[in-house]
């Protein structure tokens, strides 16, 4: 199943299949017996290849955005819209858009086992905007 990653903002990356192995969402609220907590966290992890142009990889491989993205503090720089993607015979399963995400983790390992190197990149929709995520899926992509 193809996996496609984007984030849009200061250091921009769009990720084709090849650089995306599996994305994952997850909503965190606060565990209460009170009833529904209000300090809601959505968050979206993606982990991916990072290929060399030995490897069909485009002579730019875009993941060194991501790292760049996540040493950014300055409010301006540290936001970027992104989406993520889940396709399956023409269909998009899911489409997540987080328009005002930042980084929460961003990590690389290199090995001789794995190839070049995998990244796995940990984002989360700023939270007074959560109202702005956008789930989609189940149409023609």
């Amino acid at each position: 199943m193809p996996y496609m990653f984007k984030a849009e903002g200061i250091h921009s990356a769009d990720l084709p299949r090849e650089n995306v192995t599996s994305f994952k969402t997850n909503t965190e609220t606060p565990r209460t017996n009170d009833g529904r907590g209000t300090d809601t966290a959505v968050t979206l992890c993606v982990t991916g290849p990072i290929r060399s142009v030995a490897e069909g990889a485009p002579v730019r491989d875009e993941t060194i955005n991501l790292a760049r993205w996540a040493t950014e503090y300055e409010d301006a720089k540290a936001y970027s819209s992104v989406t993520a993607t889940a396709v399956s015979a023409a269909q998009v399963l899911r489409r997540v858009a987080y328009p005002y995400a930042f980084v929460v983790s961003y990590s690389e390992k290199f090995s001789i086992k794995e190839g070049v190197g995998t990244y796995n990149l940990v984002v989360r929709q700023k939270k007074d905007l959560l109202d702005q995520i956008v789930n989609t899926g189940g149409y023609g992509g």
